[in-house]
């Protein structure tokens, strides 16, 4: 998710180089990978505020958001909460979330 104008990257005309948030949907395949050296290179976007993960398995968000000072923390939600995505007043309700992907 982009706020304001879209910047592009000079490499690959598709790619945004100022999201504010980035979403992943986690499999058992690249969930390592997403947690780790994905993150570590998201965390280098000046404009990124959250990174939210979301699972495929179970009703659980995470979103990883930077604070003030520019260390991140973590947030976690389940089922019947909500998460709020700071950098974009937005509000997510679990369950509501996950009712069609998991058969809820």
């Amino acid at each position: 998710m982009v706020c304001g104008r879209i910047e592009r990257s000079a490499i690959d005309a598709e790619a945004s180089t100022n999201p504010v948030v980035l979403v992943e949907v986690l499999s058992d395949s690249t969930e390592a990978y997403d947690r780790g050296e994905k993150f570590a290179h998201y965390r280098r976007i000046p404009s990124l505020r959250e990174y939210l993960l979301v699972s495929q398995a179970e009703p659980h968000l995470e979103v990883f958001r930077r604070t003030s000072s520019g260390t991140w923390e973590l947030v976690e939600a389940g089922p019947g909460d909500r998460l709020r995505l700071e950098s974009i007043a937005v509000g997510l309700a679990v369950d509501e979330v996950f009712a069609s992907a998991l058969g809820g």
